[in-house]
């Protein structure tokens, strides 16, 4: 059958002739995102876990240095787990523990993603489910960048510190 000259023209992305059922993601696309759905689905969990009990630890942290006052053991004489270094250690805790929410949930959207892009097979639920992955990606690659920064400070911070420890000792030349 002949195409009608006098129809609206159809503008395809995709490179398709038509826009009917050549739009859909092949079978085997289908397939092998769908053999990564479940581990995709248990790291998603394991990072709400890991949040979980990351905040756990914080809480208890937080109430032991808020509460306990100093902890005073025959190897910490000082004090020095408890009071202020203690709820500041809770607080660190608590924001890494906010940091696993977000590619936690971004996991949990590119399984979610996947499973509705094996039912439609439709190339915009293709599109969602890579959306999805390139947003867990992104923050993992800013998460590595700013890690990196921050080993390249502690360590300048570190040098400087021994150096200086050296000179005060009279290890250094002044």
């Amino acid at each position: 059958m002949e195409a009608n000259p006098y129809s609206t023209p159809v503008a395809n992305l995709y490179g398709n002739a038509s826009g009917t059922s050549d739009d859909a993601v092949s079978p085997g696309t289908i397939a092998a995102l769908a053999g990564t759905k479940p581990w995709v689905r248990f790291m998603s969990v394991m990072m709400w876990i890991g949040a979980a009990i990351m905040l756990i630890a914080a809480a208890g942290m937080g109430i032991l240095g808020a509460v306990g006052g100093p902890v005073k053991t025959a190897i910490d004489q000082a004090g020095a787990f408890g009071g202020a270094p203690l709820i500041a250690i809770a607080i660190i805790y608590g924001v890494l523990a906010l940091l696993y929410v977000y590619p936690a949930v971004k996991l949990w959207s590119y399984a979610t993603r996947i499973a509705t892009l094996s039912t439609t097979r439709s190339v915009a639920d293709l599109n969602m489910a890579l959306n999805q992955q390139r947003q867990f990606w992104k923050f993992c690659g800013i998460m590595v960048i700013i890690m990196l920064c921050a080993y390249v400070v502690l360590i300048i911070g570190f040098v400087g510190f021994g150096a200086a420890a050296a000179m005060k000792a009279g290890a250094l030349p002044k």
